[in-house]
């Protein structure tokens, strides 16, 4: 893939360069009697025609088996148990990369320079068995570690286990009930825990309509706090389908935080996405998404006496045709825009126009 980026530091006033991408990709799977194993080995690199020191190259290992079969003496009929693994090696440090939504104080932080190599092992275990005909159990845990090369960084884990129930009503109503907890210490710092409970709600207006809504609270427990930090998440979405092959979506979503990290300044964030994909003819086909998020505090901030009002823009828009049974090509271009009233160095934007080609082998 050749990509023209307009800020490749994601930096107010950043440099523009030429991005070459190459990531071939190997897999094999085995189907036995007992298990079904998946595994892969990927290789991402990014290369910088102008900009040396930015190139990377990223690695990754996946193992994935469905062991049902195998359990099936134990696991109650209808039940599926999943394993998976994952391996990375990346100078690209995940807790580095930028997103559409900024951080709290609004800034991006910018590209991390130089690359130090990071290696990060995760590994996953979920079961899904039904309770009763209309509803099921999920369980999930996860087990993340981070090692990092730089000498500057402790090497981080993360446990997750997860529990969520699904419930269909009359067919037409799915609610989806969970809980998770997560306890992680950052780059080696002190023990994070954090409580989240979950609420969500899929409604099938017709066959061509779906609407959905769902709430979650975070109670987190943050090392110098004297009590658990709060937040709420919540949002509301529909999809329409149409005959000419088209499906528009529409989603809302605010947080609440209580303590956002600016000096405890509680912090609200408002999103709205709007997503179209249309299939022109069966060989090509098309999507464009819009996302517009505000970032805004409710009092001031202590340490300038001025609120924090942070706007960003998401555009998308891409078109995929299918050149033969093998081949596809892809034409892209993204556009993303922050602004904001407290910090001029948040404010930036960047373009991106792109042209792939994808191989497909089995």
């Amino acid at each position: 893939m050749t990509r023209y980026d307009t800020n490749i530091q994601l930096v107010p006033n950043g440099e523009s360069d030429m991005v070459y991408l190459v990531g071939p990709r190997i897999g094999i799977k085995y189907e036995g009697p007992d298990a079904t194993v998946t595994a892969g080995y990927r290789v991402n690199a990014e290369l910088f025609a102008t900009h040396p020191s930015l190139n990377r190259v990223r690695q990754e290992i996946s193992v994935d088996a469905v062991l049902t079969r195998m359990m099936r003496t134990v696991l109650p009929k209808g039940s599926t148990l999943h394993v998976r693994e994952n391996l990375y090696y990346t100078p690209i440090l995940p807790d580095f990369e930028s997103w559409l939504t900024p951080s709290p104080d609004g800034t991006t932080g910018g590209v991390r320079t130089p690359r130090t190599n990071t290696f990060r092992n995760v590994f996953e275990i979920d079961e899904s068995m039904p309770v009763s005909l209309l509803t099921r159990v999920e369980f999930g845990y996860k087990n993340s570690y981070t090692q990092y090369q730089d000498p500057g960084l402790i090497d981080s884990q993360m446990n997750e286990v997860t529990i969520t129930f699904n419930h269909d009503l009359s067919r037409i109503d799915t609610t989806t009930t969970g809980y998770s907890y997560r306890r992680f210490n950052p780059f080696g710092g002190e023990v994070t825990h954090l409580h989240t409970l979950s609420l969500g709600d899929q409604h099938q207006f017709s066959p061509i309509l779906k609407g959905e809504a769902w709430i979650r609270g975070i109670a987190a427990v943050l090392p110098g706090f004297n009590k658990p930090q709060y937040s709420v998440h919540g949002g509301l979405g529909v999809t329409r389908q149409f005959k000419n092959q088209t499906t528009l979506s529409l989603r809302w979503t605010q947080y609440i935080d209580a303590a956002s990290g600016i000096s405890s300044v509680p912090l609200n964030s408002d999103r709205v996405s709007f997503s179209i994909t249309k299939n022109f003819t069966p060989a090509l086909s098309g999507e464009g998404t819009l996302d517009l998020a505000r970032n805004y505090s409710l009092v001031k901030d202590q340490s300038n006496n001025l609120p924090v009002d942070i706007y960003s823009q998401g555009t998308n828009v891409g078109l995929h045709y299918q050149l033969t049974s093998w081949l596809m090509s892809d034409l892209e271009y993204r556009y993303f825009r922050q602004e904001s009233t407290v910090n001029s160095q948040a404010g930036l934007s960047r373009n991106i126009y792109g042209f792939a080609l994808r191989g497909k082998w089995s």
